[in-house]
Parts: structure tokens; sequence; C-alpha cells
């Protein structure tokens, strides 16, 4: 797995990376390769040229209750569908880990419905009232503050997850 920063992936890259989050989640396509904001970083998998595997990282600061955390949020992560089933998912996920530990990274973060593999890759489903900077089409909406059940946290320094308010100090992913 590749991680790239931002500001060095190339036009085919970006091409690659729409074209799989856009199969990935029909819902949600757009003409280019984030939803709502550019990734710090993006991680991405490869068999042989093609594009099967992709996930955005954002690296930030949030706060839960009174406590400043350092987490690295992973957004529109995906698997082309005809290489889901083959450990391409949890590869990334365990490099992921790897990425972050050592480093300034209190937890990896995310949002998704998918409890089972989460759980089973040593994430915990949180959930709380959170506050977020509402972004749609490059347009701010204001802040949002509402009870989210689908966030997945992963300790990487040792600290514990904390109950109360998470302000995502920005947009969520």
């Amino acid at each position: 797995m590749d991680i790239v920063f931002e500001i060095n992936v190339t036009e085919v890259q970006h091409k690659a990376i729409e074209a799989l989050r856009n199969l990935s989640f029909p819902e949600h396509q757009v003409n280019r390769s984030y939803y709502k904001q550019m990734p710090h970083m993006r991680a991405l998998q490869y068999e042989a040229d093609m594009l099967v595997g992709y996930l955005g990282l954002d690296y930030r600061a949030v706060k839960v209750g009174d406590e400043v955390y350092k987490v690295l949020g992973i957004i529109d992560f995906c698997v082309a569908e005809q290489y889901q089933g083959k450990g391409i998912g949890s590869l990334m996920l365990s490099e992921v880990s790897s990425f972050a530990e050592g480093s300034s990274v209190d937890f990896i973060m995310l949002i998704s419905e998918l409890d089972e593999f989460y759980l089973r890759h040593g994430y915990s489903k949180v959930q709380g009232i959170h506050s977020w900077l509402r972004v749609h089409e490059h347009t701010n909406y204001g802040v949002a503050v509402e009870h989210i059940d689908d966030l997945f946290i992963k300790p990487i320094s040792g600290k514990e997850w904390p109950n109360g308010h998470l302000d995502w100090l920005g947009y969520m992913y």
C-alpha cells in the first residue's frame, strides 16, 4: 500500500480514485477524487497497475469533553467489488495502524455501518453527541449538533476514549 501526501497525488491517481470511489459509493458520486474535503493523505492499494483499494487520511485535532486528541481519520474507505473478501481491506487497515503507531496519533477514527468488520480489526464503536461543520459541495452550512452512533475508534497512543461531546473542529468525514 502506498501512502501519498495529497499535494503529490497525480492526475492519473485522482482519476483512478474518483472512479473507484464513485463505483463504491453510488449515492455520493462527484466529479472529483474526494467527497466533502480533500484529505491530507491518500492510501492506495494496487494489483498490477489497477487501483483496487483506496482510503483518505485526515490528520487533525478533535475535542472530546475537555480533552483534545490528535486523530487520524479514515475517509471513503473502499475496495473494488471483484477484490472484496480477499483480505485487501484488512491489509489496508493494518498498514494504516502501523503508519499511525509511533507517531503523534492518539486514535484512528472513522464513520461506518460495517460494525462486524471494524470490531474484528480492533476498533470500538462509540456513540454520543457530535458537533461538526456541515459542508456540502464546497459550501459551509453552519455547525450541526446531533447524536451519532456509527463512530469507530482505535486507540494508538494508549489513551482511553472518554465519554462526552465530540467536537470535530471541522467537517465530519
